[in-house]
């Protein structure tokens, strides 16, 4: 414990380190004196202490880090993932319940139904939990969605420009920690795109 100690507080190699514990041993037993005397000499002669630079940036990010989740526990987010409140993480899921999850879709002129499309950045220029975690806002406000079709068209320079964009949840009934019937569509909000 005590040369691991020292090896975290110094900048020792780990072979000056390892002739450092023979010595120990070695003077444990008491037994060759001489010859692990001196190893042990050298093997504190190479041990330096860490420099303030070395010091500083261990202190300083562990606490930058700590600043940042707490802001993120207090104000509630994940904005600042991985350093977030984590909420997805932080309740357990009945098993006999059901399970919503959060899509997007478009209605595309000539298509009689809407299309469903990827919920990422490479489809509307968002992440779905980025949507989930505002989701109240959105609905209130659905002008937001012409941000996504905005990305869609962006993105997708060659397909159809969207007329409507949907934001929908789809949710699953369980039993037993399995998926029973078809999950069931709900449409949160609706814009049409200008």
């Amino acid at each position: 414990m005590e040369q691991k100690k020292r090896r975290l507080l110094t900048s020792q190699d780990p072979a000056a380190a390892g002739a450092d514990s023979a010595s120990d041993d070695s003077s444990r037993h008491a037994a060759s004196g001489t010859s692990a005397g001196s190893r042990s000499t050298q093997a504190t002669a190479s041990a330096k202490p860490l420099s303030k630079i070395s010091i500083g940036w261990r202190i300083v990010i562990p606490a930058i880090a700590f600043v940042i989740l707490t802001c993120g526990q207090i104000l509630n987010t994940n904005d600042f993932f991985p350093l977030g409140s984590l909420t997805q993480y932080a309740t357990a899921k009945d098993l006999n319940g059901t399970v919503n999850s959060t899509c997007i879709e478009a209605q595309f002129p000539g298509e009689d139904e809407p299309r469903r499309l990827g919920f990422n950045t490479a489809t509307v220029g968002i992440e779905r939990g980025d949507v989930e975690s505002q989701l109240d806002r959105v609905i209130a406000h659905p002008e937001l969605l012409q941000s996504m079709a905005d990305s869609y068209i962006r993105l997708h320079p060659d397909e159809p420009k969207p007329e409507t964009m949907i934001l929908c949840r789809t949710t699953t009934q369980l039993k037993n920690g399995l998926a029973v019937g078809e999950p069931e569509k709900t449409t949160l909000a609706e814009w049409e795109v200008r």
